[in-house]
């Protein structure tokens, strides 16, 4: 759920290299400040044998090995390499790459002082850059040192029962010490520059506190340029992650201030210097309010305050929207998290990330950047819960700081009025006239979030001004710069994106009457993957002509069943049973977007015919599951894979659900031992892409059982409660073959 604002070029890339051993000495384990005299050594060796096809790959490890080795000038040569291949895609910010080492290697190699040098190349540096280009610019200055030292020491401590280091780790090692090295030296004054130049363009003030009628109070920060007096319109950013070294607030209140706008950012309730406790989501809409009126009120302000960002800041967007302020005339939720939607819980199931969030936020004034990052800490515990059988309700025990705010969460395992009070309820969608944006994307862990908000506005209000656009983003791209890669897939070209942007074209197509965004040219724009084109439609139902519906068939064909478009005997059924005991499975392979084989675990594996022509699949697929097991609850898995002729699976869209609420996540509805029911699955992830002649469809149906999610042993009891004596006895399963799995499809244009 967190933002990822930039891509820091610091570090080594590790590719294709030769397999090499390095002895580190036991006095360099236990003091880190030895490495100043062996980093070099071991630098120039890996390079003298370094070769790398990929040619950004090469050029990234080439340029950070030369510097450590003190080959400075053919460094210099590795950066504008850098910058011919990087700086295709951004020409305007192609200087960007790898500023922070070109500055650095200009103070070194300089006859003058290290810091007149520095100056000197920073102003050449500098002032060629586009407005824009030097928004972006800090980003490449804020690492944090005492971080860099701490992953470090997190390496080094590893190697002690050692007797040497393999290259991947020495390269890793030399990559954060490189990082770390260059921030010493150079950090404060790049950042101090950065300021002189920043006072001439922009006013900010950074120690805003403001406090609300019910309690609250909320630090914030503004910035609007500094030759600009009249009143303007102000875009709102509510955020629950102020970083320590305030680049993040300062790069999104200047970039509003770029755009024409003052930007202002406010953290939520306890965050920063505010003295409230942190309680996240609770307090945002009242909050909200309050943080709007006073902008309002304020010389600078014209009366017209427009909201974005992507994730938590998607959510206190909508969260505004349930007390809504005559000033907010638009909001832009990029990415929105949808409490009690697709987070803490997907359709009512719990997961094991929403501990290590709640940490994340609440262990301090800032974020808890180190504990967050941490991941072979939070895969130890998830396994060490899975493997030891406890309650999910003791996970946070497990982990060694029990939380309330975990275990008040737990406490509502019913999408109940708990949840519906943070965020915009059916009763409020109703009464939202101002026009709002949404963008989300394919790999988005918060697009059912996203979904669920538009599908609500649009139902409930018949008059909703409401664009949405998706395409093949992740978290961060749904909310950002779109990524080459999602995986192993390479995006369409068409596909590129900069979501930030198109959000500035939309606030001044509402608040200053400029033209609608170009993406925007009907209500629903989304691309079609493989197709490399965009479509536009003014809904959700016309962007389909026909549905293909398959029954889950009892027939093997090979490892797999059959999946078959005629009805089937309503009698017929496999049978599945599932082993809550066995725990010998705790790590989890997860099924990458392209995969060559399938992790089937607790699932069967259905499949198609071939088809005989290329169709685009455009939408969420959407179920009815007929089965009967043997006990009062089951958490249901489905998931809807492309495989290709070439015989890589690509994975389109998942589901997770628990079946008691599959009616109503209001209100749980257990199921009856030894009775056939069904349960409709109607909340699996949207997705567009083309497939092709030659494919088929694979579908996997079965039960949730690992560690990322809770267990539903399926006694009726609150399932946060259960353990693993409650599932003595196996889960049997009959799967009738009358289930019917629905995707909704549309011809290619010839």
């Amino acid at each position: 759920m967190k933002k990822i604002a930039l891509i820091f070029f610091f570090g080594l890339s590790i590719t294709n290299i030769f397999s090499q051993n390095f002895y580190l000495s036991k006095e360099i384990l236990a003091n880190p400040s030895l490495l100043d005299k062996e980093i070099p050594k071991i630098a120039k060796s890996i390079l003298n044998n370094y070769t790398e096809k990929d040619k950004e790959t090469y050029y990234i490890n080439k340029r950070a090995l030369e510097i450590l080795s003190g080959q400075y000038q053919d460094a210099f040569v590795s950066i504008d390499s850098l910058r011919n291949i990087l700086g295709k895609e951004y020409p305007d910010e192609a200087m960007l790459i790898s500023s922070q080492y070109e500055l650095y290697l200009r103070g070194l190699t300089s006859k003058t002082s290290f810091e007149d040098a520095y100056r000197t190349a920073f102003k050449v540096l500098y002032d060629p850059l586009t407005e824009f280009a030097k928004l972006r610019f800090p980003g490449r200055f804020h690492v944090n040192i005492g971080e860099r030292e701490e992953e470090i020491q997190e390496i080094l401590d590893k190697q002690k029962n050692k007797d040497s280091i393999d290259q991947n780790t020495m390269l890793k090692l030399s990559s954060l010490y490189l990082s770390k090295k260059v921030a010493e030296k150079s950090k404060s004054l790049a950042i101090s520059l950065i300021d002189e130049e920043d006072q001439k363009r922009f006013y900010i003030n950074d120690s805003i506190a403001i406090s609300t009628k019910n309690g609250g109070n909320i630090a914030l920060k503004m910035a609007k340029r500094i030759n600009v007096s009249e009143p303007m319109p102000t875009i709102l950013i509510f955020d629950i992650y102020p970083g320590k070294s305030g680049f993040r607030y300062d790069h999104l209140v200047k970039e509003a201030a770029y755009y024409g706008y003052v930007g202002v950012v406010a953290s939520t309730r306890g965050k920063r210097f505010s003295s409230n406790e942190i309680e996240p989501f609770e307090h945002d809409a009242n909050d909200a309010y309050n943080i709007i009126d006073w902008i309002s009120k304020q010389p600078w302000s014209n009366g017209q305050v427009g909201m974005m960002g992507g994730s938590y800041l998607g959510f206190s967007q909508w969260a505004a929207t349930k007390k809504m302020h005559p000033a907010l005339k638009t909001i832009v939720p990029q990415v929105a998290v949808g409490i009690g939607i697709d987070y803490p819980m997907h359709n009512n199931v719990f997961m094991s990330y929403m501990l290590r969030w709640i940490n994340y936020v609440t262990n301090d004034k800032f974020n808890d950047d180190k504990d967050f990052r941490d991941g072979e800490k939070w895969s130890k515990v998830y396994n060490e819960w899975y493997r030891t059988g406890k309650s999910f309700r003791a996970l946070d025990s497990i982990e060694g700081s029990p939380d309330k705010i975990f275990q008040r969460w737990l406490d509502h395992p019913d999408y109940d009025k708990y949840w519906q009070d943070m965020a915009t309820s059916e009763d409020d969608f109703a009464k939202i006239n101002i026009p709002i944006l949404t963008t989300t994307g394919y790999f988005d862990a918060d697009q059912r979030g996203a979904m669920h908000y538009m599908k609500e506005h649009i139902k409930r209000n018949k008059n909703a001004e409401h664009y949405f656009i998706i395409g093949p983003y992740h978290h961060g791209g749904g909310q950002g710069r779109s990524s080459k890669k999602i995986g192993e897939y390479v995006i369409d070209s068409i596909a590129k994106n900069d979501m930030d942007v198109i959000a500035y074209q939309w606030f001044d197509y509402i608040l200053k009457g400029k033209e609608k965004p170009k993406r925007l040219k009907d209500k629903i724009n989304y691309q079609v993957m493989g197709a490399n084109i965009w479509k536009h439609k003014p809904s959700l139902k016309s962007m389909n002509g026909d549905t293909l519906t398959y029954y889950f068939d009892n027939v093997r064909i090979g490892k797999d069943y059959k999946l078959v478009q005629s009805k089937t005997d309503s009698n017929e059924y496999i049978r599945q049973e599932v082993d809550f005991l066995f725990r010998g499975d705790s790590i989890v392979k997860q099924n990458s977007t392209y995969a060559k084989e399938l992790n089937v675990r607790n699932q069967l594996s259905f499949q198609t015919e071939p088809f005989e022509r290329d169709f685009d699949i455009n939408g969420s697929f959407i179920a009815d599951i007929n089965a009967e097991i043997n006990k009062k609850d089951m958490d249901i898995t489905l998931e809807l894979y492309e495989l290709m002729s070439d015989g890589r699976y690509f994975k389109l869209s998942d589901f997770i659900g628990r079946a008691s609420y599959a009616k109503d996540k209001r209100k749980r509805q257990l199921l009856v031992p030894g009775k056939k029911e069904s349960m409709p699955v109607r909340n699996s992830f949207f997705v567009s892409k083309r497939i092709k002649k030659g494919s088929k469809l694979i579908v996997l149906l079965g039960i949730n059982k690992n560690p990322n999610w809770q267990i539903n042993y399926g006694t009726g009891k609150n399932v946060s409660d259960e353990t693993i004596e409650d599932g003595k006895t196996p889960l049997q399963i009959k799967w009738f073959s009358d289930s019917t799995i629905k995707i909704p499809i549309s011809k290619v244009d010839k």
